[in-house]
C-alpha cells in the first residue's frame, strides 16, 4: 500500500474531527473596541457623507419621553466597527407565541425595537429610501426570529412566485449572517413577497453561493400600506464556532423594491464597495450554542424507462448529524440522483470540455469548505434576474477547481472495450451508480477542515458486436477529498489552506495537491488569492500556479489582474476541472460603475479587458481586447454594447493532437437592448457580427420575452440565431472543413404555481444546425497556416445536421422544509445526421424520436430537529 501525503492528511483531519466535538473556540474578546464615528464609516465606504446609526422605530401610539428613547438607543446600540452593533433581546421559546404567518400581529413584535436605517445601495447613491422599513429581531435558544414591515403603495407591490433560489425581479426582504463572527463564512436568507425563498452560503469578501438549502421557516403578508415578513432561522442548521459567553454574529439586512429596481440595506454596503463580510453590522447575544441536530432523509423513487421498457424501484437514506455547533457529518447510502432537473442543451464541437454545475443536494450542501479560490466558482444569472431583461448567452464560462463533484457518478471512462464492440452514445454517457458517500466538516480554533469520500458501483454497459449484444463490466471509481484551512481576521484577513484529492480508477490512481493563500488589506482596497497545484496521475507529475489581484480604490473603479502558469503535465481532470494545461498568461480588467451625478441615466457601466495566453512552445493560443458598455435609463430600460478584437493566434487543441495551426485576427461587435422586468411583459434583443477563425463573417441575433400576467404564472421564451460563414470544424486526423451554417437555439420555460410550495414547470430547449461544406483544409506537418486542399469528388460529403432537444415537465411539492415530492417526465433526443431535412423536419423528428424517455416519482422527507 502506497503512503501518500493525502493519506497523512486524512489521518490528521480525522484526528481533528474527533477532537472537534469537545474543543471550544477560545476566542472571546473582552477589550472594548474603539467606537467609530459616522465620518469614519463614510470614509470606509468611500464616501464623505456621515452616516447615522440605526434608529429604533417607536411602534406604540403614544411617543415616549426623550430620555426613554435615548436610554433605549444606548442600551441596544453601540456604534462600533463599520456597521452598527445591536444587542438582541432574549426570550425563552416557551414564552413566545409567534405564528409565522407574516403579519407581525403578536404583541412580542411591539415589545422589541424596530430599526429603520436602510440606505439605497443599488443604484449606488446611498440616499434615504422613499419608503420605510422596520426590522425587528429577537432570539431564543433555538434560533433567530426576524420580523419586518415594508411600507409601500399597494398598487406597486410585485409578488412573483418561483422555484427555490431563482433570482428574478420582485419585492423581497433578506438577511445575511456571518456566523463565524469574524468575517470568514456565513449564510444568507431571502423571503420574497408571496413566500418563495432563496438561501445559500457566503464567503469573503462577497462570494454568494446558492447551492446550500436550509430548514428554516418564513411567511409574508400583503398589507394595506405595504407588506410584511416573518422568518425563523434555527441555530442548529448553521455552522458556528463554539463560544462561551457573549456571541457576536455579523449581519446585513436588505430589501428589494422591484417597481423602481432599487435595493436598500443596513449597513449600507453597495455592491461597488471593496468590503462586505469584514464590514457587516453586529448582533450581540448572550451565550448561544446550537443544540445537537440529527436528521434523517429517507427517499424512495420509481423510474420508468420507456426506451428500454424497464422500470426501477429505489430506496435510500441521507443522514445529517451536527453534534456541536462546530462539527457536522453528512452521509448518503444508495443515493438516487435521478433526473429531477435537466442540464442546459449545449452544442460544443471544440476540443474543450463543457462545464455543467452541480445540482445534487448531497454535493452542494456544506461544500463551501472545498472552494479554495474565487476561480472555483461560476455564477449564473437568468434573463430576468435584474431590473432589465438580458438576452441568453451562448458563452459557457469554466472554473479552475480541484473539486468538481460532477465527476463523481459521472459517465465512466471505459478502459477495456474490444475494438470490434460498439457502444451507443447513450450507453457511453449514462451516469454511474453510487454505492454511498460521506462528508465531515468542522472547526477547531482558527482551523476549519473537511473530508469527503464517495464510492461508485461497478460499471455495466451493453455494447454490440455483429448485431449481438455484448455485456461490458468495469470496476467503479473511488474518490476522496481532504481540506484544511487556517484563517485569521481582525485588521484585514489572512488565510492559507491545503486541499488534496485522490481518484482511484481501474487503470491508475490520480492524486492532486493544492496549497492556497488569501489576503485582504484592512481597508478592503486590495485583495490577493493564489494557489499552487501539483498532480500525480499514473506516476506522471505536473505543476501549476495562479494568482489573482483585485484593487478597488473607490466605489466607481475596480482593477483585476489574473496570472497563471500550468505545465503540460498538469492533470486535475479526474476530480477537478481546468480549461487547459500547457499555458501561461494573464487577464487584466478595469471596470467603472457610476450611479451618482447622472441626469438622464440611472447607471452607466464600462469594462475594458486585455488577455494573453501562450503555450509551452511560446505560441500565442488565446488573446483578446474587450470593450463593454452599459447604460441604464431612468425608466429601467438598458442599452448594451460590446466590441472585441482577437489578434492572430495559434490553435493547438482543435486538431485533436494533430499539430498546431495559425488563425486570422477577428472582430466581434454587438448591441443589445433590455426593458424593465418590473412590468408584466419585458423583452430583450441583440444583434451583432463576429469573424470566424479564417476570416468569414457570422451574423448573430437574439431575442426574448418574459410574460408574468399574474404572480403565479411566468413564461420565458428566448431565441439565439447564428448565420455562420467560414465556420471551421475538425473532421479527422489533420483535416478540417469550413461550413456555411444556420443555427437556431430556442428555449422555453413555463412556471405555474398552485402556491409558493407547489409548482408545475415545463422547460424545452432545442439546438438545430444545418451545415454545408465550403472549403477543405489540412494542418501542416511542421505547424503554420492551414493548407488549402482539394477534396476527392468521390469522397462523402462533410455536410451535417444537429438536432438536440430536451423537454421536461416537473411537478414539485415542498411538503415541509427540505421535504419534497417530485413527479418528473423527461424526454430528450439527439438525431443522427439528416442532411436532406429542413429545420421543420429536424424539430419534428426530434420530438417524436427520443433517445431517452423517463418518468420519475421521487419522495424525500426530512425527519429530525
Amino acid at each position: 500500500m502506497r503512503v501518500t501525503p493525502l493519506s497523512l492528511a486524512f489521518l490528521a483531519l480525522m484526528f481533528c474531527a474527533s477532537h472537534g466535538l469537545a474543543d471550544a473556540d477560545s476566542d472571546n474578546p473582552t477589550a472594548e473596541p474603539r467606537s467609530k464615528t459616522a465620518d469614519d464609516i463614510g470614509a470606509a465606504l468611500g464616501q464623505p457623507a456621515a452616516r447615522v446609526p440605526p434608529r429604533p422605530v417607536q411602534t406604540d401610539a403614544e411617543s415616549p419621553p426623550l430620555a426613554d428613547v435615548l436610554n433605549t438607543i444606548t442600551s441596544s446600540l453601540i456604534s462600533i466597527g463599520d456597521g452598527p452593533v445591536i444587542v438582541l433581546p432574549y426570550f425563552a421559546e416557551a414564552d413566545l407565541d409567534i405564528l409565522l404567518d407574516g403579519r407581525l400581529d403578536e404583541a412580542i413584535w411591539q415589545d422589541v425595537p424596530g430599526y429603520d436605517d436602510m440606505l439605497v445601495i443599488d443604484p449606488d447613491t446611498l440616499r434615504t429610501p422613499r419608503y420605510r422599513t422596520q426590522a425587528h429581531y429577537l432570539y431564543t435558544d433555538e434560533g433567530l426570529y426576524i420580523g419586518a414591515k415594508m411600507e409601500q403603495p399597494q398598487e406597486t407591490l410585485i409578488a412573483r412566485l418561483s422555484s427555490r433560489d431563482a433570482f428574478i425581479n420582485r419585492d423581497s426582504f433578506g438577511v445575511t449572517l456571518d456566523t463565524s463572527g469574524k468575517g470568514l463564512y456565513g449564510y444568507w436568507f431571502v423571503v420574497n413577497l408571496g413566500g418563495s425563498v432563496m438561501d445559500g452560503t457566503v464567503l469573503p469578501e462577497r462570494a454568494f453561493q446558492r447551492e446550500w438549502d436550509g430548514p428554516w421557516r418564513r411567511a409574508t403578508a400583503e398589507l394595506a400600506d405595504g407588506w410584511s415578513a416573518e422568518m425563523f432561522l434555527p441555530w442548529s442548521m448553521m455552522a458556528m464556532p463554539r463560544i462561551d459567553g457573549t456571541r457576536e454574529i455579523g449581519f446585513w439586512v436588505n430589501r428589494k423594491v422591484a417597481h423602481i429596481d432599487e435595493r436598500w440595506s443596513s449597513p449600507a454596503l453597495p455592491f461597488t464597495s471593496a468590503r462586505f463580510m469584514s464590514a457587516l453590522g453586529t448582533f450581540q447575544m448572550a451565550e448561544v450554542n446550537a443544540a445537537q441536530q440529527f436528521a434523517l432523509f429517507p427517499y424512495s423513487s420509481y423510474t420508468y424507462d420507456d426506451i428500454a421498457e424497464e422500470d426501477e424501484y429505489r430506496a435510500g437514506l441521507d443522514l445529517f448529524w451536527r453534534p456541536s455547533s462546530n462539527f457536522q457529518v453528512t452521509a448518503t447510502l444508495n443515493p438516487d440522483f435521478g433526473a429531477v432537473e435537466s442540464d442546459d442543451v449545449v452544442i460544443n464541437l471544440t476540443a474543450f470540455e463543457t462545464f455543467f454545475p452541480e445540482k445534487r443536494l448531497f454535493f452542494t450542501e456544506g461544500n463551501e469548505i472545498f472552494i479554495t479560490t474565487p476561480r472555483s466558482r461560476i455564477q449564473s444569472r437568468s434573463a430576468s434576474s435584474g431590473g432589465t431583461r438580458q438576452t441568453t448567452s451562448t458563452f459557457n464560462p469554466t472554473p479552475t477547481t480541484l473539486v468538481n463533484t460532477r465527476r463523481i457518478g459521472g459517465a465512466p471512462d471505459l478502459v477495456d472495450v474490444p475494438d470490434d464492440v460498439s457502444l451507443s452514445g447513450v450507453e457511453q454517457s449514462r451516469p454511474t451508480e453510487l454505492i454511498g458517500a460521506a462528508k465531515a466538516t468542522g472547526q477547531v480554533g482558527g482551523f476549519r477542515y473537511g473530508v469527503m469520500t464517495a464510492f461508485e458501483d461497478d460499471v455495466r454497459r451493453t455494447g454490440e458486436r455483429d448485431g449481438n449484444p455484448v455485456r461490458l463490466e468495469q470496476a467503479g471509481r473511488d474518490f476522496a477529498i481532504a481540506r484544511l484551512l487556517y484563517e485569521s481576521s481582525g485588521e484585514g484577513r489572512l488565510s492559507a489552506g491545503y486541499l488534496a484529492t485522490i481518484t482511484r480508477r481501474p487503470d491508475y490512481d490520480a492524486i492532486v495537491h493544492g496549497i492556497d493563500a488569501h489576503a485582504l488589506t484592512p481597508s478592503g482596497e486590495l485583495s490577493w488569492d493564489a494557489q499552487l497545484i501539483a498532480s500525480d496521475v499514473d506516476d506522471e507529475l505536473g505543476y501549476g500556479a495562479f494568482m489573482d489581484f483585485s484593487y478597488v480604490p473607490n466605489r466607481e473603479i475596480r482593477h483585476m489582474l489574473q496570472v497563471n502558469y500550468f505545465d503540460d503535465k498538469l492533470d486535475i481532470s479526474d476530480l477537478g476541472f481546468i480549461r487547459r494545461n500547457d499555458a501561461y498568461g494573464f487577464v487584466y480588467n478595469i471596470s467603472r460603475n457610476v450611479s451618482q451625478g447622472l441626469k438622464r441615466l440611472r447607471n452607466k457601466r464600462s469594462s475594458y479587458l486585455l488577455s494573453a495566453e501562450r503555450n509551452g512552445d511560446g505560441q500565442l493560443v488565446r488573446a483578446g481586447v474587450f470593450f463593454r458598455n452599459q447604460w441604464t435609463f431612468l425608466n429601467q430600460t438598458e442599452i448594451r454594447t460590446e466590441f472585441d478584437y482577437f489578434p492572430k493566434r495559434w490553435d493547438d487543441r482543435n486538431s485533436r493532437g494533430n499539430g498546431s495551426y495559425k488563425t486570422e485576427d477577428r472582430l466581434v461587435a454587438e448591441v443589445g437592448f433590455g426593458s424593465n422586468t418590473g412590468n408584466k411583459l419585458s423583452f430583450s434583443a441583440l444583434i451583432g457580427v463576429r469573424q470566424e477563425e479564417l476570416g468569414g463573417w457570422t451574423q448573430r441575433a437574439a431575442a426574448g420575452i418574459t410574460y408574468k400576467p399574474i404572480d403565479r404564472v411566468s413564461l420565458d421564451l428566448d431565441l439565439n440565431y447564428f448565420r455562420r460563414h467560414g465556420w471551421l470544424v475538425h473532421q479527422e486526423d489533420r483535416d478540417l472543413t469550413t461550413f456555411d451554417a444556420t443555427d437556431w437555439q430556442p428555449r422555453l420555460a413555463l412556471d405555474i404555481f398552485l402556491s409558493a410550495r407547489q409548482q408545475f414547470r415545463l422547460t424545452m430547449q432545442w439546438a438545430g444546425i444545418r451545415a454545408d461544406e465550403q472549403e477543405f483544409w489540412r494542418v501542416p506537418l511542421n505547424d503554420g497556416k492551414l493548407e488549402h486542399v482539394a477534396k476527392d469528388p468521390a469522397a462523402p460529403t462533410d455536410d451535417f445536421t444537429i438536432s438536440n432537444l430536451t423537454t421536461q415537465l416537473r411537478y414539485r411539492w415542498e411538503i415541509a422544509p427540505l421535504s419534497e415530492l417530485f413527479v418528473v417526465y423527461t424526454r430528450g433526443s439527439n438525431l443522427d445526421n439528416q442532411i436532406s431535412d429542413d429545420f421543420s423536419n429536424l424539430f419534428h423528428d426530434a420530438l417524436i424520436t427520443p433517445v431517452f424517455n423517463l418518468f420519475v416519482i421521487k419522495l424525500r422527507y426530512r425527519f429530525g430537529a
